[in-house]
């Protein structure tokens, strides 16, 4: 398993992926996440489009590994900073009544 994540690693890092990381449930230690980022959502949209037959394949083994009833499953998130958002100034004109 752990060298097929790490084919994984590079396939997802040449499409466009960063940050990634593999992370272990301490509580159900058969159960293992894959995290990584994309600039933009179009490059994560993008990101399956740039596999290769070669990259597929990976994907397909690591599939073939699976061990659960249910079929592994995708979490998408936005990453939102804590600070406080900027608004643009908003000019207004106010002008008297005729």
């Amino acid at each position: 398993f752990l060298s097929c994540m790490r084919a994984r690693r590079h396939v997802q890092s040449r499409a466009g992926a960063r940050n990634w990381t593999l992370q272990r449930n301490l509580q159900t230690p058969s159960l293992w996440t894959e995290t990584f980022r994309t600039p933009t959502w179009m490059d994560f949209l993008r990101l399956n489009h740039r596999l290769t037959a070669a990259d597929k394949q990976v994907g397909d083994h690591l599939l073939a590994l699976h061990e659960g009833e249910q079929p592994p499953h995708t979490v998408l998130a936005i990453e939102r900073t804590t600070e406080a958002a900027r608004s643009r100034a908003s000019t207004f004109v106010s002008r008297p009544p005729r």
